[in-house]
């Protein structure tokens, strides 16, 4: 497998942060981070509740500051459910090349229809991902499977991002990303 010419570190995004001059939970880089067409995993949990994971298709940022993540329908139900009776949301966004991963978590999700825009980025970014993967020599074919989106199945859960973490592995990963 290939390495990343220079593998990042937590202390990168974490630096980033600090640096930043907004307050929001995710600066500009971040966010065109997660919109990358990289690596998508979603986790619920809530009271009472087994946890429950998924991997997404994409994610787009909305005007209000929201995050909208795309994944299938079907298969995902149990996931769907969960989020419709407000369970906590985490999504983890990593790029394979070079394992550059952050974690945004939220209380707050709704389950929304996509957009005609939404069902092209998920193709888009699950493509980014896809020629990442083949990148780091997993099989054409493997990638194509593995990355594979059928738009007419696709749902949105948009949620409201409240901390981000950083997941890059080395020291202080795991570290809440904050000014």
């Amino acid at each position: 497998m290939p390495r990343a010419p220079e593998p990042l570190t937590p202390e990168f995004d974490i630096a980033a942060r600090q640096a930043a001059q907004d307050d929001g939970v995710l600066t500009p880089d971040l966010e065109d981070h997660i919109q990358s067409g990289i690596s998508v995993v979603i986790g619920v949990a809530g009271p009472g509740m087994a946890p429950v994971a998924t991997v997404g298709c994409g994610c787009r940022v909305l005007p209000n500051g929201r995050l909208r993540i795309l994944l299938m329908r079907a298969g995902n139900e149990t996931l769907l459910d969960m989020v419709a009776r407000g369970a906590g949301i985490a999504a983890t966004f990593s790029r394979p090349i070079n394992h550059r991963s952050i974690q945004v978590k939220g209380m707050l999700a709704d389950i929304a229809e996509p957009t005609p825009d939404d069902r092209a980025l998920a193709a888009r970014q699950h493509d980014g991902l896809r020629r990442d993967l083949i990148g780091i020599n997993y099989p054409p074919a493997f990638a194509a499977a593995y990355c594979a989106v059928n738009e007419a199945d696709l749902v949105a859960v948009d949620m409201t991002p409240d901390a981000a973490f950083v997941q890059t592995p080395g020291p202080n990963a795991g570290a809440e990303l904050k000014r």
